[in-house]
């Protein structure tokens, strides 16, 4: 039985809602009027007119009875916009991304072949329509804005879409029949303006789209980690604030959160208000989508109680009547017949406006009096998009969910796609080692079929396949939980994973062709859909190392479009023994907006990298923090990995100049440490090659004209390479160091650990640049006088300082307990310290009458620095464990926490080999003092996979902080 059944019953449901929820507050703060409604009344309402294809006449005999029964200001505003289509001005409400607003939106242009067609959308998108109509775009796109001034803060605005988007249909079916096309929104320049509204009216992070009231600011809840059809939400979850799409203009925030439509979601069983429209709209018949006017009509009923939750006050500071105003004004100014496709929500307000009802005051009266005159120009751009950006269950505000599941049924032309979609996520499922049966895809087909019935819908919709998946493909405990194979096959199949395309010609800003033609030049793809891995022998090989520095660029611009997984990272000082390194990447919408958003810092990647490294060093400046050098260091160090060499003589200069006055041990030992691994990946980072010579160049080799600006060959006067410059700094570094050292032996028993930290490093980086000077490949210490580079003494080993001030330090009794345990150690370590001085200084630590917390620190200190000489020496294990036996119970219960922190610095093999020692001591087992837990890798990755099924369980019944994520 194909007979749709949905429109009147949409409408009489629609007007009853606001019946029997209770009293309303409209614009004015007065209650809404005809709030009590008879229920006899309104079953007798969904009876008229049941049957839609009994006679032409029946739908509208069913609207006319509904809106008796809908309060007055709503039935005024069905009898102006019948009386607007006399006029000649359509309005077609439609919810953005829905394919049966899309059916209805086409065959309106068709039949009322208008002059001129309207669209919601910033005027200055108008410019853009030659490429949006261009044969070789593609949806999904996006028209893209961006702040007045582009450096502005709030970022960038979408306009996403879709084949099935009503506004792409419109366009397109426009343009087929010769209509004037323009889009009639407020610019965006305008809107990111700020207002002058209360800050409590607008919810942050949401492109303006404010709270349902003000009272109600906090109430919406963050998107739930269990979709809207009970099914897991697919993908992370992307907090609006830090999400770039986010912010688009096209967000449901006001729908979503109608207490009407929650009201009437619950009246009809649906479980939200995504359900709530399948079941009024996409699941009728094309047949009944096809008559475009009650389909309008029953949207607009759909949104205009929605409309009613929301006061003025709300709607003015967020700017939805100001941008009413204007789509109201430009419709009244069209050449007629003309058709305005706008949001549902805004159908409202636009109707009253322009049939001159009191209620469409508070809009009119926004006009300008001479009008908004020629449309607005200003900066805008087509980019590419994808499903991923559009489905509203990956956390975006664009609008319907599963884009993937929508454009199947767009392109169907109706219903009958359940069976294939089914077969489509079996298959995903396989492939990702989900196997599911034949029978239990016919059985699910069969239940989704049912499902349909039982909800009074002629087919199946979105939500009864996913039950239908939940209930025959689901085999375990684990749900369809999102890190799962079958909760993958759904994203894939229901999400879509299609990318747009936009023609080759097409305007976009010089900063982001030229980082496409870079990514194009090294070799990276940048059409595919998923991220893909590079993996690089940047140290040995040319185009390798071409390709990390292109990645490394971008990574600077913070783009988003790679990052580093593994490998030797010159920026942090980590892996750098490593020669093979990843990156994954991925060039998507998210790449090409932050790129255009970053247009201002230069038309080039290169430019524009520079840009962030000279306001990075302002930041710096302006700071005038003292623990600075290690910030310093790590501008040096990332202008080196991206190959802007030509920088290094002025960023050197500023790490020199903040050596001197950087009072922070740890800094300053963080610092140097960078600049030492530079060093030794000088040949791999270029810094003694020439800039446009062959890699085997150096730059002892090359003319001065080829080199840096201020930096001069190695053989000239008072000449050195980048290379020799680094490690000039690290002398300054060690110099530096040595002078903050005594400082170190000052702290706190809170920041014992953190000192502790810096001196076994300071020691480590004094040892390692002894290698560096004392090494074949560069065997003599800085000697000259470069940029605020201090002198070293020719034949001096910089770290002889360093050395110097640690054993002083070493030595201070009034220095700190942990401080010189550790330096004790490494002292011993090192051959400084005797072993009998070792013990002797333990002894003297640990002796009775001591202070138990005092010498649990050093104690500490010792086994932080070299926690094996417990082992390998027994003298001082006897030290150690006879203080512990005279420590009375309750000075052993006080350190006790102490003390096992210090331990845990033991490896496990030797956690077993002290705790035999002690067990042999006190006549037990040691099986008794040391419990071991034998794991394989298998052991591990079987806990890990439950340890996901659990978080996976608990996203699914909303308890997802239970495991540190978002419920």
């Amino acid at each position: 039985m194909t007979t749709d059944t949905q429109g009147p019953r949409a409408r009489a449901a629609i007007a009853g809602t606001n019946a029997t929820e209770g009293r309303r507050i409209g614009p004015d703060g007065a209650g809404l009027d005809g709030a009590e409604l008879d229920r006899a009344e309104l079953d007798r309402a969904d009876v008229t007119g049941t049957d839609a294809t009994a006679d032409a006449a029946a739908p509208e005999r069913g609207l006319r009875a509904v809106w008796e029964l809908a309060p007055d200001r709503l039935r005024r505003a069905a009898a102006a916009v019948e009386e607007l289509r006399e006029r000649g001005v359509h309005l077609a409400p439609v919810r953005h991304h829905s394919p049966a607003c899309a059916v209805a939106v086409r065959r309106a242009i068709e039949e009322l072949r208008p002059a001129t067609v309207l669209i919601e959308g910033p005027e200055e998108y108008t410019r853009l329509l030659p490429e949006l109509l261009h044969e070789d775009t593609r949806p999904p796109v996006a028209l893209l804005s961006l702040p007045e001034g582009h450096g502005s803060p709030g970022g960038a605005s979408f306009y996403p879409l879709a084949s099935f988007s009503p506004e792409w249909v419109a366009l397109r079916t426009a343009s087929e029949t010769g209509a004037v096309i323009r889009f009639c929104d407020r610019p965006s320049a305008e809107r990111d303006r700020p207002t002058t509204a209360p800050a409590t009216a607008v919810a942050p992070g949401d492109g303006g789209i404010p709270a349902p009231t003000a009272e109600r600011h906090d109430a919406p809840d963050p998107a739930p980690a269990v979709g809207p059809d009970g099914g897991p939400a697919i993908g992370p979850e992307t907090p609006a604030e830090h999400d770039p799409f986010a912010r688009t203009l096209m967000s449901e925030r006001y729908l979503a959160h109608s207490r009407s439509v929650a009201a009437l979601a619950r009246r009809l069983g649906c479980r939200d208000h995504d359900e709530l429209w399948d079941h009024l709209f996409e699941t009728r018949s094309p047949a009944g989508l096809a008559d475009w006017r009650t389909t309008f009509d029953d949207v607009f009923a759909w949104a205009a109680l929605s409309r009613l939750d929301y006061e003025d006050e709300v709607l003015a500071a967020d700017g939805s009547l100001d941008r009413e105003a204007r789509m109201s004004a430009r419709a009244a100014e069209a050449a007629g017949p003309v058709l305005v496709v706008t949001g549902a929500f805004h159908t409202l307000a636009i109707a009253e406006a322009l049939a001159g009802l009191p209620e469409g005051e508070p809009v009119r009266g926004r006009w300008p009096e001479g009008g908004y005159g020629p449309q607005a120009t200003g900066d805008a751009w087509l980019i590419r998009y994808d499903h991923e950006r559009l489905d509203g269950l990956r956390g975006y505000g664009a609008g319907m969910p599963s884009p993937g599941f929508y454009e199947r049924l767009h392109a169907a032309g109706g219903p009958g796609i359940a069976t294939q979609v089914l077969v489509d996520v079996a298959r995903a499922a396989g492939e990702r080692g989900h196997q599911v049966s034949t029978p239990q895809v016919a059985a699910a087909a069969v239940a989704a079929s049912r499902l349909a019935d039982l909800r009074m819908r002629p087919h199946p919709g979105r939500t009864d396949v996913l039950d239908a998946i939940t209930s025959c493909f689901v085999t375990d405990d684990g749900g369809i939980g999102p890190e799962r194979p079958l909760g993958l096959a759904i994203a894939e199949v229901f999400g879509g994973r299609e990318v747009g395309r936009v023609p080759s010609g097409a305007a976009v800003p010089p900063l982001v062709r030229d980082a496409r033609e870079r990514v194009r030049a090294v070799g990276l793809d940048i059409d595919a859909t998923v991220p893909r891995t590079a993996r690089l022998d940047a140290r040995r090989t040319p185009a390798h190392r071409a390709r990390r520095q292109v990645l490394a660029l971008l990574d600077l611009l913070d783009c988003g479009f790679g990052r580093q997984v593994t490998g030797p990272d010159h920026v942090a000082g980590r892996g750098l023994g490593l020669i093979g390194e990843e990156w994954e990447y991925c060039w998507t919408p998210v790449v090409e907006a932050r790129l255009v958003e970053l247009s201002h810092l230069g038309a080039t990647v290169e430019a524009a990298a520079v840009t962030v490294l000279r306001q990075a060093e302002e930041g710096l400046r302006e700071a005038g923090a003292q623990a600075a050098a290690d910030g310093a260091a790590t501008l040096v160090a990332r202008a080196a990995v991206v190959g802007l060499t030509a920088h290094l003589p002025r960023l050197v200069d500023l790490l020199a100049r903040t050596l001197d006055t950087d009072r922070d041990l740890g800094s300053v030992v963080a610092g140097a440490r960078r600049l030492l691994g530079l060093w030794r990946s000088r040949v791999e980072l270029g810094l003694v090659a020439a800039p446009d010579g062959p890699d085997d160049t150096t730059w002892d080799e090359r003319p001065a004209s080829a080199l840096p600006g201020g930096t001069t060959r190695p053989d000239e006067p008072g000449g050195r390479s980048p290379a020799d410059e680094l490690l000039a700094l690290v002398a300054q570094a060690l110099a530096t160091a040595a002078y903050l050292v005594a400082d170190v032996g000052r702290v706190g028993p809170d920041d014992e650990e953190a000192a502790v930290a810096s001196v076994l490093e300071l020691r480590a980086l004094a040892r390692d640049a002894n290698r560096a000077w004392g090494g074949d490949d560069a065997a003599r210490p800085p000697t000259g006088h470069g940029p605020g580079v201090r002198n070293v003494a020719a034949g001096q080993e910089p770290a002889s300082a360093v050395a110097r001030e640690l054993a002083r330090l070493r030595d201070d009794e009034g220095a700190a307990p942990a401080v010189r345990g550790a330096l004790l150690a490494v002292g011993a370590v090192d051959g400084d310290v005797p072993d009998d001085v070792l013990v002797a200084r333990v002894r003297g630590a640990l002796r009775p009458g001591a202070d138990p917390a005092l010498a649990v620190r050093f104690l500490g200190g010792v086994l932080r620095a070299a926690p094996d000489l417990l082992l390998h020496t027994p003298e001082l294990f006897d030290a150690v464990d006879g203080a512990i036996r005279d420590l009375t119970p309750d000075a052993f219960l006080a350190v006790l926490p102490d003390l096992r922190r210090g331990f845990t610095w033991l490896r496990p093999t030797e956690t077993h080999r002290l705790a035999e020692r002690v067990a042999e001591r006190t006549g037990s087992r040691a099986a008794d003092v040391d419990v071991r837990v034998r794991i394989d890798e298998n052991d591990l990755a079987a806990g890990l996979a439950v340890e996901r099924e659990l978080a996976a369980v608990l996203a699914r019944d909303g308890l997802a902080h239970w495991s540190g994520g978002h419920s």
